[in-house]
């Protein structure tokens, strides 16, 4: 699915986004406490993989339910592989590490695969 790739392209400009704001100082991270990275990297990531078999079966639901509509399953789904960004750009932006932050956003691998592979695409014949 090219939707999914359009959105890990889209999570991973955030997330470029987020971590040039912090490198080149434009932004100073307000808790760089160790603490802090870990909790918010817990949550955020917990957060995240809870979130994926959540939203596969509601794509698989709607792609089921609409077969016609398909423009919706595939910006869902980009929206479903972007979406790791939004957990990772915080972590970036709020605590200043790079390495926890960019680790959430590339969740966002996970969750394309996870859409290759656990969502299917209507066949010819699904289509009325």
């Amino acid at each position: 699915m090219l939707s999914g790739f359009a959105g890990l392209m889209a999570c991973a400009a955030l997330a470029a986004l987020a971590a040039w704001l912090i490198v080149a100082g434009l932004i100073k991270a307000p808790l760089p406490h160790p603490l802090v990275i870990l909790l918010a990297t817990a949550v955020l990531g917990s957060l995240s993989l809870a979130e994926i078999p959540m939203m596969v079966l509601a794509i698989r639901h709607l792609a089921a339910e609409r077969p016609n509509d398909q423009a919706l399953v595939l910006g869902l789904t980009a929206l479903f592989v972007f979406f790791a960004a939004v957990y990772g750009a915080p972590v970036i932006l709020l605590t200043g590490s790079l390495i926890w932050g960019l680790a959430l956003c590339a969740l966002g691998l996970v969750r394309l695969a996870a859409s290759l592979l656990l969502v299917r695409e209507p066949h010819s014949s699904d289509r009325i």
